[in-house]
């Protein structure tokens, strides 16, 4: 309540001036300053005032001269009928951008009033109009029927854009789609008149096209899957021969910073953002800057513009979402014999002081027209633009596309916009965590699929890629990453299906992946043969472990190269048998036979009690917690766990509650009842299985694993969750003792510093991390790797506050340097957008390498490998003897390589890890004749390329190759 006087009294004094002066025979006078314009008779605009005399009214002749800032005036009213008011319009150019005091003379035949009024500065503001449908995928029925309303969205846009061609400029209607998903699914639905007609709209301007996809959680993306946001864009382009260069982002906060190169790369030059009412918004809010790109070659316009809900709080909630979300035949739009009512006054009023108030620059504002989510169109708008433009000379509104708000602030302030750079992390990420087995789906497929398309290219005889596939499954992982994951109402009965129809995006990424890996595969496989071909699907030689099934190596125990030389060998307790590799070259394969008989290998690995040892490390369990309470380097004594800390490694914890303006967050828990068992006994691998009891789920086990020669200690978690509707949290801590440390995080096509790398107003409370993160000093450092858990808080558990919480003081300004990780698994923080609780079995596989100092290369490769391991086919013949193409340099890796999509070429992708320029050089298979070119992401040859390349720091080069 206190909040709201306030700012009643704020409104009071900045713009409805109303003051009180004396008349020369005492009686008194009240003026008010209004905080918008009108047209004077001159055309021009002037600035509203009303005198007010309610003790003697006006009438007869009233003459009133005023004067400001040399401007004299004089307006002569006859007034028939006794009024209390009097309202004119100000000279043109009086109070625009600075206050004044105006001396008003008004003459009655009775009085005479001698008045000075102050008129605060008010800006002549232009008003952007970005009339949508927010696309919220399932938010408010089942995905098919949300698809199909905006589909039928198109076509009712269109027809109101027709309607309205000729009303004045601004009022003009036009339809923006908001998504490629929506362009998509309508051009491959419509029929031949409908696809011509849109065609026509879009060369008309009457739809306006926005590049991305939909509204994706975009620090989620792998590097392959954000370039993909913006394959519909490409092909759209195509079809239309329009070019799109802006896109937008509705509901969700923020944005990875790797975007900025991805969607540059596409054409993009502008992204604005419409998000909900976030805590953090208003150090971004209305403040263009052009986004710098980590490879500091590219850069986009960006603009934070106002929360997209005002159209629901002032009109939609009227007519109920029952009617407004409804997709049915009884009717295909909104319309009312009133547009101007419940309409966006006195909210622009409002906002705009507000802005002058904190003097900004800027006389633009850009804000979006939507009844609701997935809601029906506003015919209304094009009316009530066109009727307010007629009473108000300003605020001017002005209906319109991303591309002309963008356009708008070039054109006039294009040498005052500021250039940032750095990471404007995401806030709605923290929904990962409440399907968090789902979240293990995606990132799983997602890594599959830059397999599948290498395995393709490597082995693909018979150019029988089926490329429309990988297009499909690229889409479900993006639809996966799409910020809505669940109902409106959580609780209704129709929430099931709608988040079991949000699922299935995860589980076709995982399975569709996985049937490509196979169908790649197909051709060379021959089961019963007890061999196996190792392939190495990454750039740079690797040796490793592969794991067959008991099924697999029921030949024996034993396994022998092509040479016949034996590798180390192991059976596991769970039946399957594991084995050392030898070095496998880059995008090559080698072969192994599992033969009869048991290993005689012998190693250093030693296991008993809470303890492993493999030589090169030593490992410790705390029998209370089940956490390792200690990891010594063999060589130097180093201990790498911070003892000090509760964390230890691999500790877990469960948090009760969240700061969501109704809950407060309770005291953490962390396991109980602790029993440690050996579970595998060299002499390759050797782990202890810790189970026990922990809050809010039925069990937990985590496995501790050492392998032969590796300063790798390997964690496999499981929990078996209780689903509960109290709101809760699950996680792992890891404390490491690196005094000193930096942290750099892998993030899609960049390695950020956290706080150093930030934008000001981005999360600080919690990150997503794409495959590994590195915390290093001059001395000793550790690579840590999450395979299904992106979600990380650094220095504690700070994922305890819901954003929109309206509690502000409660997010991380800035972020101490910590050198402990905390992996947030689970949590069911949110009321809407994501599923209330989930349960059963949660599996996470984290990996941490212990070394020296800092070096990205390694870093960037051990996380890879985690997340790309070996792909093993039952063969008798090597089917990859030699690789078709080499890289030399070790900071830059092929992120795919991979068939065009014309069916014509490869598409091979550079990326460079490293924070300096970089030169690689390409070596071709003598056999291949390879010609190369460069290219963009729509694949389409930008110029010959010699094969030595130049890079940027992080930057991606795409190439086309064809072979003579």
């Amino acid at each position: 309540m206190k909040k709201g006087i306030n700012f009643f009294f704020y409104l009071l004094t900045c713009f409805l001036i109303c003051f009180e002066c004396n008349a020369q025979n005492g009686l008194s006078i009240k003026y008010d300053v209004k905080p918008y314009y009108k047209y004077r008779k001159d055309g021009k605009a002037g600035r509203e005032i009303s005198f007010y005399n309610k003790e003697k009214r006006f009438s007869g002749k009233v003459v009133v001269k005023i004067s400001c800032e040399g401007k004299e005036e004089t307006t002569t009213f006859n007034v028939d009928k006794p009024a209390d008011t009097l309202t004119l319009l100000l000279p043109s150019d009086i109070g625009i951008t600075r206050d004044c005091n105006l001396n008003a003379n008004i003459t009655t035949a009775e009085n005479n009033y001698q008045i000075t009024v102050p008129i605060p500065a008010k800006r002549q503001w232009t008003v952007y109009i970005y009339p949508h449908s927010h696309v919220d995928v399932g938010y408010t029925n089942l995905q098919d029927i949300v698809q199909k309303l905006h589909v039928r969205n198109v076509d009712v846009g269109i027809d109101i854009a027709k309607k309205t061609k000729d009303y004045p400029g601004g009022a003009k209607f036009v339809w923006n789609p908001e998504a490629t998903w929506v362009v998509s699914s309508y051009l491959k639905t419509a029929m031949p008149e409908q696809k011509k007609s849109f065609i026509e709209a879009v060369k008309k301007g009457w739809i306006k096209i926005d590049g991305g996809f939909a509204n994706i959680n975009t620090s989620v993306c792998s590097d392959e899957e954000l370039l993909h946001m913006f394959h519909a864009c490409n092909e759209i382009k195509k079809i239309t021969r329009k070019p799109i260069t802006t896109m937008v982002q509705f509901d969700l906060p923020g944005g990875t910073w790797g975007l900025v190169q991805a969607a540059a790369l596409n054409g993009i030059k502008g992204f604005i953002s419409f998000p909900n009412w976030y805590d953090m918004r208003l150090v971004q809010e209305h403040k263009p800057f052009y986004w710098v790109s980590a490879d500091k070659k590219n850069r986009i316009f960006f603009l934070q513009g106002s929360p997209y809900g005002i159209g629901y709080q002032v009109k939609g909630s009227k007519y109920g979402l029952g009617k407004i979300q409804k997709f049915a035949a009884e009717y295909d739009r909104l319309s009312t014999d009133k547009p101007l009512e419940n309409f966006i006054d006195p909210f622009i009023f409002n906002e705009t002081a507000k802005l002058e108030k904190a003097n900004s620059p800027y006389d633009i504002f850009a804000m979006t027209w939507s009844m609701a989510d997935n809601c029906l169109i506003d015919a209304d708008l094009p009316e009530a633009v066109k009727q307010w433009n007629n009473i108000y000379a300003y605020p001017k509104l002005v209906i319109g596309g991303a591309q002309d708000i963008m356009d708008a602030y070039e054109k006039k302030y294009a040498s005052i916009i500021p250039e940032y750079s750095g990471d404007f992390t995401e806030y709605w990420n923290d929904g990962l965590c409440s399907d968090a087995k789902s979240v293990g789906k995606v990132r799983r497929g997602k890594e599959n699929l830059v397999q599948a398309e290498t395995l393709f290219t490597l082995l693909d005889k018979k150019n029988e890629t089926p490329i429309e596939d990988f297009i499909k499954v690229w889409e479900n992982s993006l639809l996966a990453a799409e910020h809505t994951w669940g109902y409106q109402d959580p609780a209704a009965p129709l929430a099931k299906k709608v988040e079991a129809g949000k699922a299935a995006f995860f589980d076709n990424t995982e399975s569709q992946s996985n049937e490509l890996i196979a169908k790649s595969l197909s051709p060379i496989e021959k089961k019963g043969t007890s061999s196996f071909a190792v392939i190495n699907t990454l750039s740079w030689d690797r040796n490793g472990l592969v794991t067959l099934s008991a099924q697999q190596s029921k030949a024996g125990d034993k396994v022998l190269n092509a040479k016949g030389e034996e590798m180390l060998a192991q059976r596991l307790s769970t039946g399957e048998l594991v084995f050392q590799t030898g070095i496998v070259p880059a995008l090559s394969s080698r072969l192994y036979k599992v033969v009869a008989g048991k290993s005689g290998a012998v190693s250093p690995l030693k296991v008993q009690d809470n303890t492993i040892s493999n030589g090169l490390i030593s490992l410790t369990v705390d029998k209370t917690n089940g956490a390792i309470k200690s990891i010594v380097e063999a060589a130097s004594g180093y201990q790498f766990v911070d003892t000090s800390s509760s964390f230890l490694l691999n500790s877990f914890y469960h948090l009760p509650g969240v700061y969501d303006g109704r809950n407060v967050i309770g005291t953490p828990t962390t396991t109980k009842n602790v029993v440690i068992e050996v579970k595998e006994n060299g002499p390759l691998v050797a782990s202890l299985l810790i189970t026990s009891k922990a809050d809010g789920c039925n069990w937990l086990t985590r496995e501790v694993r050492l392998i032969k020669d590796r300063p790798v200690v390997e964690l496999v978690n499981i929990m078996d969750k209780i689903a509960d509707r109290k709101k809760e949290g699950t996680h792992y801590g890891f404390a490491f003792n690196i005094p000193g440390g930096n942290t750099h995080m892998d993030m899609p096509w960049v390695v950020m510093k956290p706080e150093e790398d930030q934008l000001p107003g981005a999360n600080r409370n919690w990150y997503t991390t794409q495959r590994w993160i590195d915390i290093s000093n001059n001395d000793h450092g550790i690579t840590w790797s999450s395979i299904e858990a992106p979600i990380v808080q650094f220095g504690g558990i700070t994922g305890t506050i819901l954003d929109g919480a309206r509690q502000v003081s409660l997010w991380t300004k800035k972020l101490p340097q910590t050198q402990t990780i905390v992996s947030w698994e689970t949590s069911n923080h949110w009321a809407t957008n994501f599923p209330l609780v989930q349960s059963g079995i949660i599996t996470s596989h984290y990996q941490i390498l212990l070394h020296g100092t800092y070096e990205v290369a390694a870093a960037n490769r051990f996380g890879v490998e985690h997340s790309r391991p070996f792909i093993t086919v039952e063969t008798d013949v090597n089917p990859i003897e030699a690789a078709p193409v080499t890289i030399d340099n070790p900071n830059v890796t092929i992120s795919t390589f991979k068939r065009s999509e014309d069916n014509k070429a490869y598409i091979l992708r550079l990326r460079s890890v490293s924070d300096k320029k970089e030169a690689v050089n390409i070596k071709w298979a003598s056999t291949l004749k390879a010609s190369v070119s460069y290219c963009l992401p729509d694949e389409k040859p930008t110029g010959k390329c010699n094969n030595k390349i130049e890079l940027l720091p992080y930057d991606n080069i795409s190439l086309r190759v064809t072979y003579k």
